[in-house]
């Protein structure tokens, strides 16, 4: 695998996901080459804040977001390099989906967090993924 695309946004589910796409790719040899990585981390726009959504609190969102790559950035340094991340603002599962149309990766990695109050399996960002058919798509719960 050349380029993989990890869902990122810090919870305990995308963090399991991360570690799990490292241990995947790295088996404690040195990969002759290494793989590109992705980490992508979609803003949705505050609900119940007046639209437009203030500045400042843009950007304190845009801040925390940043924060929260730079700790995913860290897993994937100490094996693989520093990894390009993607901090956009939208619909997670859109966005997500648009992200990967430019990039073209071998391999998607998202987290699946349980869904207690419904019998749903699948939240709305992985249902998307998976749906689309255009991508290796790695659920991690």
């Amino acid at each position: 695998m050349q380029k993989i695309l990890v869902g990122y946004d810090g919870t305990e589910e995308s963090v399991r996901s991360l570690e799990f796409a490292t241990k995947l790719l790295f088996d404690g040899s040195t990969p002759t080459q290494l793989p590109e990585f992705h980490l992508a981390y979609v803003l949705e726009e505050p609900r119940g804040i007046s639209d437009p959504v203030p500045d400042e609190v843009m950007e304190s969102l845009r801040r925390t977001g940043e924060e929260i790559l730079s700790n995913g950035a860290r897993v994937i340094k100490k094996q693989f390099g520093k990894p390009f991340t993607h901090l956009e603002l939208g619909s997670p599962p859109e966005r997500l989906l648009e992200i990967a149309e430019r990039l073209h990766p071998d391999l998607i990695v998202i987290g699946i967090r349980p869904h207690t109050t419904s019998e749903k399996v699948l939240g709305s960002v992985s249902a998307l993924l998976f749906k689309s058919k255009k991508y290796a798509v790695l659920g991690v719960p």
